[in-house]
């Protein structure tokens, strides 16, 4: 199926335009929720498809978010070197808490009245402002100041050692199942730091791993960016939205086709978990796995609010409707049929 950038959504079917900022709002069409019309047809042996897994990181490879932890590094860190940034700590904490209640507030239509689709994705990018302003106030505060890229991998390492991290059932096996099948996958996450997210992966997995990940970088001046990626736009903006979480996947995907693997058809596979993964979920070039511990997830309760249902991976694919698949952990999508159907 053919990768567009920046972005096809399977409910309502229309184009995200995103021109010099993906925080541009969506052209408002009038289709319904059942228009919707599944674009996950199984690729027949003679072409070869290979699978393609895009990974969120918080709380979908981990089980739960993991900012307390960089946080607590941080701290760390700077009390090693003799100062204190607690305070800091509290006001870059209270004041996101005060910005994110009071927008959440302010905004409308409330979350009982958004029953389209685009209205979701509106309210998600209409975040960003807050979310960079909290950007802003980690990069200023020093608290990640003095930590280099190697550094942060060793920590991410160091988390799952002492269990600051954990990692969600199955993620070490179903990574190999992948590759075996001559699969690709790679991260794409909102998270400050791309090496402790490397460092995790590398103590889960029990191996270097040079696998993409498309996420923020913390420089070691504690002043958070957006990692290089390959055909981005020039500006410098964080990842921080659904809409840049978007884009960045659409991105990496482009970076496979460019690839050896890339001379294989793609069945391009998104997983995550929270409202900034609404936007790469429903979007036409992937098909969708939502993590979470039940069926009854903050992500899939929005979804139900929109009318888009969400079944089990258990009985995949022996039920031909549409809804979206979930699954509680890696273990589960490695026991269905998922990775089956697409072995060659």
């Amino acid at each position: 199926m053919p990768v567009r950038f920046p972005g096809h959504y399977r409910i309502p079917h229309f184009p995200i335009k995103l021109t010099s900022t993906p925080s541009n709002r969506i052209c408002h069409r009038n289709p319904t929720l059942k228009s919707f019309t599944s674009t996950r047809k199984m690729t027949t042996k003679t072409q070869s498809p290979k699978v393609a897994f895009i990974l969120d990181f918080d709380g979908t490879i981990t089980t739960k978010d993991t900012i307390s932890t960089l946080f607590k590094i941080g701290l760390s860190k700077q009390a090693s070197l003799g100062i204190d940034k607690s305070q800091a700590h509290e006001e870059i904490i209270s004041s996101y808490g005060d910005e994110f209640s009071k927008h959440v507030q302010n905004y409308r239509p409330v979350k009982e009245e958004r029953t389209k689709l685009w209205d979701e994705f509106d309210y998600h990018r209409s975040l960003r402002d807050v979310e960079v302003r909290s950007f802003e106030r980690v990069s200023t505060s020093g608290v990640f100041a003095g930590i280099s890229e190697s550094e942060w991998e060793e920590f991410g390492r160091q988390a799952v050692r002492n269990g600051d991290v954990i990692i969600r059932n199955g993620f070490a096996e179903f990574c190999r199942a992948v590759e075996k099948q001559a699969g690709v996958w790679g991260v794409v996450s909102v998270n400050f730091s791309r090496g402790f997210i490397r460092g995790v992966l590398e103590e889960a997995l029990k191996a270097n791993t040079r696998v993409d990940i498309f996420s923020n970088v913390l420089d070691e001046r504690g002043i958070i960016e957006r990692s290089k990626i390959e055909g981005w736009m020039p500006s410098k903006e964080v990842i921080a939205t659904s809409d840049f979480k978007l884009a960045a996947m659409h991105c990496l995907i482009d970076t496979w086709k460019k690839s050896p693997i890339g001379k294989y058809p793609l069945h391009a596979v998104y997983i995550g978990d929270s409202g900034t993964d609404i936007e790469c979920l429903m979007d036409d070039s992937v098909q969708e796995i939502i993590m979470a511990e039940s069926s009854s997830s903050p992500l899939i309760d929005i979804l139900a609010r929109l009318g888009i249902g969400v079944r089990n991976i258990e009985g995949y694919p022996d039920s031909d409707d549409d809804n979206l698949l979930w699954a509680r952990d890696f273990a589960e999508i490695s026991q269905s049929k998922f990775l089956v159907c697409f072995h060659t």
